[in-house]
Order: structure tokens, then sequence, then C-alpha cells
């Protein structure tokens, strides 16, 4: 393997997750928006709401974090032109079907410009 390729692992520290804990306990929601339906102006209160506290008392982060770290994850440098080197974070599965076609998936961003 390429020497500039890295292993990657996700390891979110603990203050993190403490400090999301408190945000989502502070929050503050909104009067709920009178006529609307469905997402119009964005989600249900209720479906908010939900979310807010399932995260705040459900999520098991450490649970989610161990079943990602069981991918073989990597990094590495790529130049991009108009943007220079960029990080990229992949998964690296080979297929066990003799023949398969390799396939890359990338996430990224809208450009704003």
């Amino acid at each position: 393997m390429d020497a500039s390729i890295q292993p990657f692992h996700i390891s979110v520290d603990n203050s993190k997750l403490k400090a999301l804990k408190v945000k989502l306990s502070h929050a503050t929601f909104p009067d709920d928006v009178p006529m609307s339906n469905g997402w119009e102006f964005g989600p249900p209160l209720s479906d908010l709401k939900r979310l807010v506290s399932y995260w705040r008392g459900n999520f098991d982060w450490r649970a989610q974090e161990a079943g990602l770290n069981r991918l073989p994850q990597f990094t590495t440098p790529i130049s991009v032109e108009g943007f220079g080197e960029l990080n990229i974070h992949f998964i690296r599965k080979t297929s066990d079907r003799k023949g398969s076609i390799p396939l890359l998936f990338c996430h990224g961003c809208k450009s704003l410009g």
C-alpha cells in the first residue's frame, strides 16, 4: 500500500459527546407553525422534539462508532485543481466475487460559487 495512505479509526472524544448532551438538554424550540403542511417550513416540531429527546437519552454513539470501525477505513491526500491538497477519507473493501468492478463513492458539498 502507498505510504501516503493512513489507517483511519473513528474515535470521538468523550468530552465532545458530553458537550452534545448538554447542548441538547438546553435546546429551546419555537412555537409550532400554524397551518403548516409537512416540511414546507422545516421539520414538524413534534419530529424535532422526538429526535432531540432520542439523541439526548437513548442514542448510543459508542455502538455506532464500533459498527463503523469494523470497516477498513483510510485517509490519503489527493491534489484537486482549484482546491489544493485534500485529505480524502475512504473505505477499502475488496469483493469476494472475481472480476468485480471497483466502486468509488464520494461525498462532498455543492459549490457555492
